[in-house]
């Protein structure tokens, strides 16, 4: 993980008129409440989190755009996870977190939940293929050999109400095209050949996290391969809004099966686009030119936008 450079200005956050624009957005971004019958999952890219030197009012905030969500799949967590476990504090008592051991990048994984919202029901393991399992991961015109996932995905299973679902928290390969495709891949298949296993993870896989694939469209190299086994990616209500700062690319999904998952999902999912409504008056001094703002937003927010997702709770 390399940080983003620190902003060379000070600017002093206004925290409760921040806290409320953030309350305000959600809002009108049609983020549901919470119910007894539904179930709010979602992912967010926390960028350096715990590399980048952001303050204590910048936790709240982050705290703040967490809340509304169940069970959120976060990637990007540096080793020091000193502010992962101040941003547990924040959400409060009903919160915890879990995460694994840094891998590729020196990036651990991990997921963020509300206890009285989601229960563990123990599945907690990072996905390894065995040998073998690689050997099969090919694609056709790619000559490198699929090694292994460079950061291994995270699984993590959960119960809200009678829905049981397995989350597999995912951030692919950046720097390598090629390499992407392949874990792509790799995870399309071992997905469609757990489904209908007796024991977890099965039937409820939800593939989550920071895909960087651009287009949630036919065509789209990581989407073809990603629906190619029956995985289906649903298209965001936000249609227009990107989980990235500029908007423009749609690198963090949400997959599943439309034959098991799909009956429980409301059709109700979106970005979250905090930037839009942070820092006003820092984005007004930039006039036409706001590097400053942004500069500011990804360091001490993040570079990537939340993206979530609403369930049914399954009731007997």
């Amino acid at each position: 993980m390399h940080a983003f450079e620190k902003p060379d200005f000070e600017y002093d956050v206004a925290l409760s008129e921040e806290l409320e624009r953030i309350r305000d957005h959600q809002d009108h971004r049609k983020i549901p409440s919470a119910t007894d019958t539904n179930l709010i999952i979602a992912t967010w890219n926390l960028t350096n989190f715990g590399l980048q030197k952001r303050e204590d009012v910048h936790l709240e905030l982050m705290a703040e755009i967490v809340k509304p969500f169940d069970v959120v799949a976060i990637q990007e967590v540096a080793d020091n996870v000193d502010h992962l476990h101040s941003l547990v504090l924040k959400l409060g008592n009903d919160w915890d977190a879990i995460y694994t051991d840094t891998a590729g990048n020196r990036e651990r994984l991990g997921y963020l939940f509300n206890r009285k919202r989601v229960t563990p029901t123990g599945l907690a393991a990072e996905l390894a293929m065995r040998g073998y399992e690689r050997q099969r991961i090919v694609i056709e015109d790619i000559t490198e050999e699929f090694e292994g996932f460079n950061r291994n995905p995270y699984i993590m299973s959960f119960k809200a109400g009678q829905f049981e679902f397995n989350l597999v928290n995912i951030h692919l390969y950046w720097t390598s095209f090629a390499l992407r495709l392949l874990e792509v891949k790799a995870l399309s298949k071992w997905a469609k050949s757990r489904v209908n296993k007796l024991f977890p993870p099965n039937n409820d896989i939800i593939l989550i996290g920071d895909f960087n694939m651009p287009k949630v469209r036919e065509g789209d190299e990581i989407f073809d391969l990603l629906t190619q086994y029956g995985l289906q990616v649903p298209k965001y209500n936000t249609e227009l809004v990107g989980t990235n700062l500029a908007g423009d690319k749609h690198y963090d999904e949400i997959a599943f099966f439309p034959s098991r998952t799909g009956e429980d999902f409301t059709n109700r999912m979106g970005v979250y686009d905090f930037d839009k409504v942070l820092f006003p008056d820092l984005w007004k001094e930039g006039e036409k030119d706001n590097s400053k703002f942004f500069k500011y937003v990804r360091y001490f927010i993040a570079d990537h936008r939340p993206l979530w997702i609403e369930f049914s709770r399954r009731h007997v």
